[in-house]
């Protein structure tokens, strides 16, 4: 007997050479070590892995950002979704696609139309520079490197405990938590519903302060 095991394709756009890259990650593929998905120019790569808690962290390289962002979702979203995108953190440009191979395709092909527009907006005429300029803004910005962990933490600790709500949970559908540090606050949203909700973050404090949040309601 064959099993029809559950699969995926995943792609992310190499901030080294643009190109984009594809890989079909299946449950028994991703059921033994750590997953390397690497461009073929060997200047960035994509990692994916199981967590102790059997959850899918995956470590993607940001188009724009100097540092690659992580982020950890369930089983349930990377393999069951016809489309599910990760955004930078900074700019909310998706930098990874999760879903079946046309969908990831168009997304990717669209991505890459925001960034040519990003980068006129900018006033930069190439890739490099735009990603130099986000250094510079993320180092003044992130005066303490475990901002970003705080954050992530509380939202990973409210959505298990079920203490984040939206307009998914009203229709029976399943939402996907996700957020955006930006200038002085957070944005939380379902990437699923469009709901979110904008949190305080002028600094360290502030984000220290989340552990404390008992639930987060998204409208």
């Amino acid at each position: 007997m064959i099993l029809d095991q559950k699969k995926t394709t995943i792609a992310y756009r190499c901030p080294h050479c643009t190109q984009s890259v594809f890989s079909i990650i299946g449950v028994f593929t991703l059921s033994g070590d750590l997953i390397r998905l690497k461009c073929p120019c060997e200047g960035s790569d994509l990692t994916i892995a199981y967590t102790a808690d059997k959850k899918i962290r995956l470590t993607v390289p940001c188009l724009v950002c100097p540092k690659p962002h992580t982020y950890t979702i369930s089983p349930g979203a990377f393999f069951d979704r016809d489309l599910l995108t990760l955004p930078c953190a900074y700019t909310g440009l998706d930098i990874a696609f999760i879903g079946t191979r046309e969908k990831v395709g168009k997304a990717i092909e669209e991505t890459g139309d925001q960034l040519l527009k990003m980068l006129k907006e900018a006033g930069y005429t190439d890739l490099a520079s735009l990603r130099r300029q986000n250094e510079d803004a993320e180092d003044d910005f992130l005066t303490d490197p475990q901002v970003e962990d705080i954050v992530r933490f509380m939202l990973c600790e409210l959505d298990d405990e079920g203490k984040i709500d939206c307009y998914c949970k009203e229709d029976g559908e399943i939402p996907y938590y996700n957020f955006q540090i930006l200038s002085e606050r957070v944005r939380v949203f379902c990437e699923c519903c469009n709901a979110e909700a904008t949190l305080p973050l002028a600094g360290p404090a502030d984000a220290a302060g989340f552990l404390n949040i008992d639930e987060i309601h998204l409208k």
